[in-house]
């Protein structure tokens, strides 16, 4: 009888391990269900949606946050990569940072305008001009339409010194400007044209802002500025005024620095200097002042990087 009840009761614990295994086995799988499902919906929950939101917000470093989860969760997202790119190059200027995010974003999706030219932009930045002039040519084999790209071309020609180059591609993006006849792309291409110290093309373009947008009181003042360049000084007082009168506070400050230039000239001209010493008074105010304005009125739109 003890031996039986002996077994009984072996075969009652075996019975319950056998029971708590099995419990235990399927509270595992429910688990592993459960964690799969959370995984999943912790990838997927990344999107381009959620990035822009951090973007339309100027929250940089969350989007860093963002970007960076995103590459974690999905590796081989082109998108993620892409994001992560743009953060640090174009939001938080560290460039040297944003080059391997961006190349790797390429490598898995290289049909990316907007990749490519982020990249471009980056390589700008980095003085890596020769770079930036393939990267943003293959911007603009993908996508011809899009005139940030030539103009950003332009700036790398420059940097080295092809300005022959640098022209072309403005005129090519004049060709383009043409045909969108848009004030911001007028006054982009205007910018070019200044960065190039090319008076006659530039003033042409703003003029074309102007008209298509006659409140636009920051292409007034550059608009002014060459003018001033060119040895147009009535029509450069008369832009400025304008756009003082739009509220821009930099053609107030642009017509008071003429003036002085102008009181510079007069004296210059009594103590007998030549035409082109006079000149180069004016011009040389004017270059002064176009720097100040392109400081932070330039070609690029950021938004043109985003995937």
């Amino acid at each position: 009888m003890g031996e039986e009840r002996t077994e009984r009761r072996r075969a009652a614990i075996l019975a319950a391990d056998v029971v708590g295994y099995g419990t235990l086995m399927r509270f595992i799988a429910i688990l592993a269900v459960t964690m799969l499902g959370v995984i999943s919906a912790y990838g997927e929950s990344y999107t381009a949606d959620g990035a822009n939101a951090y973007v339309r917000s100027q929250d940089y470093q969350g989007l860093l946050r963002y970007s960076t989860e995103w590459t974690n969760a999905d590796p081989d997202s082109a998108e993620a990569w892409s994001y992560l790119g743009v953060a640090y190059g174009i939001y938080l200027k560290q460039p040297d940072k944003a080059v391997a995010p961006m190349e790797r974003s390429l490598k898995l999706n290289p049909n990316q305008a907007p990749g490519w030219h982020a990249l471009g932009v980056t390589y700008i930045q980095l003085q890596r001009n020769a770079d930036a002039v393939g990267a943003i040519s293959k911007a603009i084999e993908l996508n011809p339409n899009q005139p940030n790209y030539y103009n950003n071309l332009a700036v790398a020609y420059a940097g080295m010194a092809r300005w022959q180059d640098a022209l072309n591609a403005l005129t090519d993006e004049e060709d383009l400007a043409e045909r969108l006849d848009a004030p911001t792309v007028w006054y982009n291409l205007g910018n070019g044209y200044a960065r190039l110290e090319q008076a006659a093309p530039a003033v042409a373009a703003y003029q074309r802002a102007v008209k298509l947008k006659p409140g636009w009181a920051q292409a007034w003042t550059n608009l002014g500025t060459m003018l001033q360049w060119g040895g147009n000084i009535q029509g450069a007082q008369q832009a400025y005024a304008r756009g003082a009168q739009l509220g821009d506070p930099l053609a107030a400050q642009d017509n008071a620095r003429l003036q002085q230039a102008l009181a510079q000239q007069a004296a210059a001209a009594k103590s007998g200097a030549n035409q082109s010493s006079l000149d180069a008074i004016i011009n040389r105010q004017a270059k002064e002042s176009l720097e100040i304005q392109l400081h932070n009125q330039g070609s690029l739109n950021i938004n043109d990087h985003l995937p």
